[in-house]
């Protein structure tokens, strides 16, 4: 009962001072705010609403306090993370903040959600086939006994999965390749859980599909695949050598207990890996060697997904939707796993390895992020932000990085892409603008366990197996490390901006 008591008085905290800002913060009939209320209006689908008239301003004040009253109990307390969510999707409906219809159909990303539970599922069935284990003491074996070599490793398979994928394929299966690995080494699997998810998130960055705002960007801006690749990638690349760099200083102390551990069990690590070889060559090669091509066939047809929705609308005449199909791959290989695992056991799979209490979480965040967008509350902040033109490139790439931080990375491009575009077709910024917001909402992921799908991700499979992940424990090595790739990726974009004018 105090909990609740004290839940109430900081939404109480928090709605006032959330009917302050939206007070204080009017779009005006400028230019600017014009197009911005358009956006608004067509997103509502309703006309003739005044985004600064009084009931606008209470709705936009109870939205915002919702929203941040999750945040804020998340932080206090992770397990509070599914009930606050549910009891925001509750509120946002039954206060007719949107249409319920409009929370089904525009709210909810359900491609991301069936391809969540697609790939889960296929993961519980890959790890049944050993096909992890075998992974890990593959990665134990090149690493030759050191742990920098092994960190290393990890870190550029989250990122190069993560690019050539996408951040939530890669970090379903690096996770629980990390539980492997830390299960062998007999270590705490915290800190490599969170660094994984770093170089994943940064990954992600590096090519169109790699992170859902990263789409969105790519095809809202119709701009050339060479165009994107020319600036994103080796802004990927940049961050992915500030962060080993910075985690070689900041984990060092890590690394060297990680370098005792590997040490200490070297010689029942060698005996380990014998038997293990030994063990698959007689008893469990054939499972095994098909998970290995189920794996391998699973990432090809993701890393080729839109040729095969092309080459589909080619021959059936019909519009094949890339993102959509790409909910629908992993089923194909759960089908596929039936021929090794009995019929009767995929429904386990299903149960087991889906993490189900992160999925509704995900959809708490979707009709919260569509909340805000609704009554108008990121289209004030747009708005805000695109009053200084001179500073719109550093403005933007910080509002989206601490925004993505505790809101839905895609809520906050969604919202602030209407300012980028409408400034670069009057020719006021150029298109580094578009990727000032990619990286602000793919970095400012990184800072917190709710920053993006990829760290939720993680964190639930991590509660699965009993480990469970603070925002201390976090923001430990997050903190520092996203806070410099951030000033990196600020002085690197204004580097592209004079190298590569548009």
């Amino acid at each position: 009962m105090k909990t609740w008591c004290k839940m109430l008085l900081v939404f109480a905290a928090l709605l006032a001072f959330s009917l302050a800002a939206m007070s204080l913060i009017r779009v005006e009939s400028d230019f600017v705010g014009e197009k911005l209320i358009d956006e608004w209006l067509n997103h509502r689908g309703s006309e003739g609403l005044d985004v600064n008239s009084t009931p606008m301003i209470l709705v936009q004040a109870v939205t915002l306090s919702l929203f941040l009253l999750v945040v804020v109990g998340t932080a206090m307390k992770m397990e509070w993370r599914v009930s606050l969510a549910v009891i925001g999707i509750v509120a946002v409906v039954f206060l007719a903040v949107a249409t319920p219809q409009s929370f089904i159909h525009k709210a909810i990303e359900w491609n991301l959600i069936l391809f969540l539970i697609g790939s889960m599922t296929l993961a519980g069935i890959l790890r049944e086939l050993g096909v992890f284990r075998f992974l890990a003491i593959s990665m134990v074996k090149a690493s030759k006994g050191s742990a920098l070599t092994l960190v290393l490793l990890l870190v550029l398979l989250s990122f190069a999965t993560a690019a050539v994928l996408d951040e939530v394929t890669s970090i379903i299966y690096v996770t629980i390749l990390v539980f492997e690995l830390t299960s062998l080494l007999e270590v705490d699997a915290k800190r490599l859980l969170v660094l994984s998810v770093l170089a994943t998130n940064t990954g992600s960055l590096a090519l169109p599909i790699g992170n859902p705002i990263g789409i969105y960007v790519f095809f809202t801006t119709e701009m050339s695949f060479s165009s994107y690749v020319e600036r994103a990638l080796p802004l990927a690349l940049f961050e992915l050598a500030i962060l080993i760099l910075l985690v070689l200083v900041i984990e060092r102390g890590h690394i060297a207990e990680l370098g005792r551990a590997i040490k200490e069990r070297r010689g029942q690590l060698e005996l380990f890996v014998n038997q293990y070889y030994k063990e698959v060559d007689e008893r469990y090669a054939k499972r095994l060697r098909y998970g290995i091509i189920l794996l391998a066939a699973f990432i090809a047809l993701i890393s080729t997904n839109e040729l095969v929705s092309h080459a589909l609308a080619e021959a059936l005449h019909v519009d094949v939707n890339a993102h959509c199909l790409l909910a629908f791959i992993p089923y194909v290989f759960v089908a596929l796993g039936i021929l090794v695992v009995p019929a009767e056991e995929i429904p386990k799979h299903f149960e087991k390895s889906v993490e189900w209490p992160a999925l509704i979480f995900f959809i708490g965040l979707f009709i919260l992020g569509h909340s805000l967008m609704s009554s108008g509350v990121m289209i004030k902040l747009a708005y805000l932000f695109s009053q200084s033109v001179t500073l719109m490139l550093p403005l933007l790439l910080l509002s989206s990085t601490y925004l993505s931080a505790v809101l839905d990375n895609l809520s906050v491009v969604v919202a602030f892409t209407p300012v980028a575009t409408l400034m670069h077709s009057i020719g006021l910024t150029s298109e580094i603008i578009y990727f000032a917001m990619l990286a602000g909402g793919v970095l400012g992921g990184n800072y917190t366990p709710i920053g993006s799908t990829a760290n939720i991700v993680a964190v639930s499979i991590a509660e699965r197996r009993g480990l469970y992940m603070s925002w201390r424990h976090w923001l430990k090595l997050s903190t520092i490390t996203t806070t410099i790739q951030v000033l990196a990726a600020l002085a690197f974009l204004y580097a592209l901006q004079v190298l590569l004018p548009l």
